[in-house]
């Protein structure tokens, strides 16, 4: 048994993960769906972890969680709580082909765990 975590704040972010799990996922694997509610920003989060049950509905047990604060700490405590076994993240938000945000970065450095980072959207 395999748990991931998908590291989310956008739908097409969630879709791009969904699409490189499914072709990984055993049954007995645990994926949790992570999104961080950060105040005076828009995202759609929502969207987000609805896609992630519609898209992985067949495969392993899937679980949507939602908290607020900073993402990169917010992913990072996730992490160590559940024992997570690999991080499936984006880039950046909004962030270019080259871009790793401070997020992902934070991630990158308090883990030690594997992270996937999802190729940017190419324009």
């Amino acid at each position: 048994m395999t748990r991931y975590l998908v590291a989310t704040a956008s739908a097409a972010t969630t879709e791009a993960a969904c699409e490189y799990l499914n072709e990984k996922l055993d049954d007995d694997d645990s994926v949790y769906v992570l999104t961080v509610d950060v105040p005076d920003e828009r995202d759609d989060s929502q969207a987000a972890l609805d896609t992630a049950q519609v898209s992985l509905a067949d495969v392993g047990e899937v679980r949507t969680i939602r908290r607020s604060g900073t993402p990169g700490r917010e992913i990072v405590a996730f992490v160590r709580e559940n024992e997570i076994e690999e991080i499936i993240m984006g880039p950046a938000r909004g962030g270019g082909i080259s871009t790793i945000g401070s997020t992902t970065r934070e991630v990158l450095t308090n883990v030690d765990k594997p992270v996937f980072v999802l190729p940017a959207d190419r324009p």
